[in-house]
């Protein structure tokens, strides 16, 4: 499947490398032109040192990455997940399922973050939060962990922990 991994901090980095693992074509977006360069020539997020980025990782600063894509993940911080989600909206195609894996809850609002990304693509998506006793470096490294894939669709959580599922990070679907 072709994946977008919007955000590229340790969590987004994480979570890329552990799609690509499981054999999925993935491309991370980040804001900073500099900070894709970085990671292109060091080949390392400097928020998971040791843990090799390789070639077969896209690295983009452009939005439009999220266009023709099965599945859009959001890891960007949580005061920026509004801004990117409108950004990335007009990219991305019908039927393109997203996730957030970003934490907390939008200052203001206190709405979820699965609700500010509802409401800046249009209601129109399945939205599937995946979240639990996770760290960035930990899944980098490639140390057991398990998270949950929550969404009021059951069919759409599904899909997820089936696409991010392996034997070293354990997926549960939960409504």
């Amino acid at each position: 499947m072709k994946i977008a991994v919007v955000g590229s901090g340790g969590w987004g980095t994480a979570l890329a490398l552990l799609l690509l693992d499981n054999g999925h074509d993935v491309t991370m977006w980040s804001f900073d032109e500099r900070e894709v360069e970085t990671l292109r020539k060091t080949h390392e997020n400097p928020l998971l040192k040791g843990v090799a980025i390789p070639k077969e990782l896209k690295l983009t600063t452009d939005i439009g990455c999220v266009g023709g894509k099965g599945l859009v993940v959001f890891a960007t911080p949580s005061f920026a997940v509004r801004q990117t989600a409108k950004k990335a909206a007009p990219h991305i195609d019908a039927g393109t399922l997203l996730v957030t894996v970003s934490k907390g809850i939008e200052k203001g609002t206190s709405l979820r973050l699965s609700q500010v990304i509802d409401e800046e693509t249009g209601h129109k998506f399945d939205i599937v939060a995946l979240s639990g006793p996770s760290h960035a470096e930990e899944v980098g490294r490639r140390i057991p962990t398990g998270v949950v894939a929550a969404s009021v669709n059951k069919k759409a959580a599904e899909a997820v922990q089936d696409i991010f599922m392996n034997p070293r990070f354990r997926v549960y679907s939960s409504p």
